[in-house]
């Protein structure tokens, strides 16, 4: 693990640490040991290093301040409680490893190591090779950032890891291959989705996992809706073509009695009848898509039903359904939440916690996807709306998207303010006629040019209450009361 302080206050500053745990200590140059195995290693020399049998003890050793030179630093000492102390002038920066257990056996130099700003444009430069977004809105940025990054790490984790095992539904690296496939990532996605279909064994006397095949279908369908190498794409249908058969007789056709959530099942049998089409099997498609409403009706499937399923497939694209579905799993509340109140939850480092993970992986998919819908959306494979997610929140605020991928192609736009009224700038790589919209600034505006710019209605900001008459000053009394004893809250 590495640390990195910066001192950016006017004065100098003493910078102490302290670990515990029983053992032999001593300081050697910018090396703290215990029983000889190096734990922590610094850019600057230790100062001070002292050890004591309690935390108090140690406490009290550090508030005497008293001075050390290299021989007592380094003189061994036994105990269970140990501070080292840097001096940190003004502008100064401090960098530390620390050592993990079972993990290196020496630490390294941190000089040797990437500062944090190498590490971040190291990442940036990571995720210039899918879609950007510039936004003029901090917190949004750092929970985009936090959960692209988050997702690109758990593609190269083995499905079998605890990445994808703990305290996430089976089916999270279904979303997380859909999430890359539509910020740009393709690459990942498709090791992501070539994994899931090595590691998916299921012969044709087998019964499918349901919920699981049915969300794998799904990711196999928005991936190679949006991946245009056929070479790339073409194993992945047939595969997904010799599942159909098996997943679609498991599916129950008669009656069921006890009312369970069964909505996965619309996910896998729309993606089964879009996967069908892409292949060729259009008959097969027809009878499958004439026996839906049956299916449906027998499973007692409603597909108005707030579900995660049918918020994907929502017609609409509209990005709605997937946040009240992610502010139920962070908050466990039905409300819908908006933007604003999914990014209040997120963690200061951008990423959303869960009771059994620092950063969950669910909720960075489930975001991404809902994020992509507020700034990209494809109601039809022939429509592309344009910030159809924009309200009276995002006024006057500057917007710009590049390399967003659609089934025709890669779409970018950008949003300029002109008083009241934004001006829309767009250009789309497409391989057919699209027509470009933006419901969220004018539902009647539509353009079938590649490229162009619009200056579009005025816009109305985000109403903030103001109270017409300020309340009255009040006139402190002549002889004002002593405030009770405990209620002194200055």
């Amino acid at each position: 693990m590495i640390v990195e302080i910066e001192n950016e206050t006017p004065l100098p500053v003493a910078i102490a640490f302290i670990t515990a745990g029983s053992g032999i200590w001593r300081c050697e140059g910018n090396t703290l040991f215990r029983n000889n195995v190096s734990v922590i290693s610094a850019s600057k020399p230790v100062s001070h290093c002292q050890v004591a049998a309690t935390e108090g003890e140690l406490l009290g050793v550090l508030r005497l301040e008293e001075s050390q030179n290299d021989a007592e630093r380094s003189q061994p000492v036994k105990g269970s409680h140990v501070a080292i102390v840097f001096p940190l002038p003004h502008t100064s920066s401090l960098r530390l490893v620390f050592w993990v257990e079972n993990k290196l056996h020496s630490l390294p130099n941190p000089d040797d190591l990437p500062n944090l700003a190498g590490i971040a444009n190291g990442w940036n430069a990571h995720l210039d090779y899918g879609s950007s977004v510039e936004l003029e809105n901090e917190g949004v940025q750092k929970v985009l950032f936090s959960a692209r990054r988050h997702l690109l790490v758990g593609c190269e984790q083995p499905l079998t890891s605890n990445y994808w095992l703990k305290g996430v539904p089976a089916y999270a690296s279904a979303l997380a291959i859909s999430s890359m496939c539509l910020w740009g990532h393709i690459e990942a996605a498709k090791r992501l989705l070539t994994k899931s279909i090595d590691q998916y064994q299921v012969s044709s006397f087998q019964r499918p996992e349901m919920e699981y095949i049915s969300y794998l279908l799904w990711a196999c369908d928005e991936f190679t809706l949006h991946h245009m190498d056929d070479e790339v794409s073409v194993p992945i249908l047939n595969w997904a073509i010799d599942q159909i058969g098996n997943f679609v007789a498991a599916v129950p056709r008669s009656r069921i009695r006890r009312r369970i959530g069964h909505s996965y099942l619309r996910l896998g049998l729309e993606s089964s009848v879009s996967l069908l089409k892409r292949s060729g099997h259009f008959e097969e498609a027809h009878q499958l898509e004439n026996t839906l409403p049956k299916i449906y009706k027998n499973n007692s499937i409603s597909l108005q039903s707030g579900s995660l399923p049918n918020a994907l497939l929502d017609e609409d694209q509209s990005p709605t359904p997937i946040a009240k579905c992610l502010n139920h799993y962070l908050s466990d509340t039905e409300e819908s939440g908006s933007l604003s109140e999914i990014i209040g939850r997120a963690e200061p480092t951008g990423g959303f916690s869960s009771s059994e993970r620092l950063q969950d992986p669910f909720a960075s998919a489930l975001f991404l996807l809902m994020f992509r819908r507020s700034l990209v959306s494809q109601p039809d494979s022939s429509t592309v709306a344009l910030f159809p997610g924009y309200t009276a929140k995002w006024f006057n605020v500057s917007v710009e998207v590049s390399n967003m991928p659609t089934t025709n192609g890669e779409v970018g736009y950008a949003v300029r303010w002109h008083g009241d009224r934004p001006a829309l700038l767009w250009e789309g790589k497409v391989n057919s006629q699209i027509t470009f919209t933006s419901p969220g600034f004018d539902p009647t505006w539509g353009s079938n040019e590649l490229r162009g710019e619009a200056l579009l209605p005025q816009q109305k900001p985000d109403e903030i209450a103001i109270p017409l008459i300020s309340s009255p000053i009040q006139k402190p009394s002549i002889n004002p009361s002593k405030p009770e004893k405990g209620n002194n809250f200055s």
